[in-house]
């Protein structure tokens, strides 16, 4: 009869490979490197997580857990943009938020070529979120989406900007302006309400 597979192994190893991504680059893993790391064969990786992708997957969604549940409600005023542009992409003095934003610069900018999409999704989610926002605060379809397109552009460009030059000082600053510039597009600055 085989052995039921411990239940705490799983978020074990995606802690211990957290940790170890802090310091390494998602090129320099591989599923042997891993279980050095972790002082055991490749073959637990694999039996959890099928492979080095689905490893690295499960550390995303590990790190991405708390921005996931971040909603913004469409007919929210320009504070509350701020600060959910703020939970989103900002944060990034704390080494798990800095490290979730490296690994999206990191694996989002070479999905393409992968065929995978989860980037893609997640970068459309908060595109479609902005654009909600923008069009219950009065913008058409087309200056929606075309506003939250550029909002996005530039929260993740504030937020890779900081993980390029390791200065993450001005980020939450830095966002909090973008928010300050699309409502201002859309009309739907402090001073409109």
């Amino acid at each position: 009869m085989p052995r039921k597979p411990d239940p705490t192994l799983k978020p074990a190893i995606v802690c211990k490979v957290t940790d170890h991504l802090h310091h390494t680059r998602v090129e320099d893993v591989s599923v042997r490197s891993l279980g050095r790391v972790l002082g055991t064969s490749a073959y637990p990786i694999v039996y959890h997580f099928g492979s080095r992708d689905g490893l690295i997957d499960a550390v995303v969604d590990h790190l991405s857990r708390p921005v996931v549940s971040v909603c913004l409600d469409p007919d929210a005023d320009e504070r509350s943009l701020a600060e959910h542009l703020v939970r989103v992409f900002g944060g990034l003095d704390d080494a798990e938020r800095f490290l979730a934003a490296r690994l999206t610069f990191e694996l989002g900018s070479v999905e393409c070529l992968s065929g995978h999409e989860r980037h893609r999704r997640v970068h459309r989610t908060h595109v479609d979120a902005l654009a909600a926002w923008c069009r219950a605060h009065g913008a058409d379809d087309a200056t929606a989406l075309r506003a939250a397109q550029a909002a996005v552009l530039a929260a993740r460009g504030a937020q890779w900007g900081a993980v390029l030059d390791g200065d993450v000082a001005q980020t939450d600053v830095v966002l909090r302006g973008v928010a300050r510039r699309l409502a201002a597009e859309v009309g739907a600055g402090v001073a409109a309400r």
